[in-house]
């Protein structure tokens, strides 16, 4: 049981290490997702190194534009109407979780033409679906016992103890009888004993 809390304790710092690592990139910075003004996407996406569990973030008008991610095809022939996926709300977070080119477009008549889409190169290697990095195979096949062991029958005997600890826990702190007798300092010994044990099972 403990082995599974350590191992669990492990993958959440890890996601958490990921998370914190993550960069958000605003699409176009302060121009946004639009063809006012001409925006090179090309140029703006050039000079940055995007990884896997970074965020794009289109900011745009949703009356006038949407986003679109696409193949590579469709991305030179500006065809939105196959897309991957498609955003409409007009603040946009897009995680990238796949390494490799990610294509993305407006798909209102004659924007993409006009430079409305965008190229990155994603770096890295494929997040996991809680956006962390991904355990190899040996990791996640060593992560799955432990996670049955949590579970199995002695560990459930395990939990199933922690009650009587607690309620001695509750007991302990009552003042002593004035009797002195050898059966109370048995007592409390046992106390000292379950609740030790208690703890250690605890972390």
């Amino acid at each position: 049981m403990a082995m599974a809390k350590s191992a669990v304790t492990v993958f959440s710092i890890m996601a958490l290490f990921g998370a914190a690592m993550a960069t958000t990139y605003t699409v176009g910075d302060k121009a946004g997702w639009t063809i006012q003004g001409s925006p090179d996407y090309e140029k703006w996406a050039e000079d940055k190194t995007f990884k896997v569990g970074d965020i794009l973030f289109f900011k745009y008008n949703p009356a006038m534009h949407d986003v679109k991610q696409v193949s590579k095809a469709d991305y030179e022939a500006c065809n939105g109407k196959s897309a991957i996926a498609t955003y409409t709300t007009g603040a946009d977070s897009i995680t990238l979780k796949e390494p490799g080119k990610a294509y993305f477009l407006c798909s209102f008549t004659g924007h993409c033409k006009m430079g409305q889409k965008l190229e990155v190169n994603v770096v890295g290697s494929a997040a996991s679906p809680d956006g962390g990095p991904a355990a190899s195979p040996e990791g996640a096949a060593a992560a799955a016992p432990k996670s049955e062991t949590a579970s199995s029958p002695n560990a459930s005997a395990t939990d199933a103890s922690t009650p009587t600890a607690t309620e001695a826990g509750g007991v302990a702190p009552t003042a002593p009888t004035s009797s002195g007798s050898s059966s109370t300092k048995y007592n409390a010994g046992l106390v000292s004993a379950v609740l030790s044990v208690a703890a250690a099972f605890a972390f």
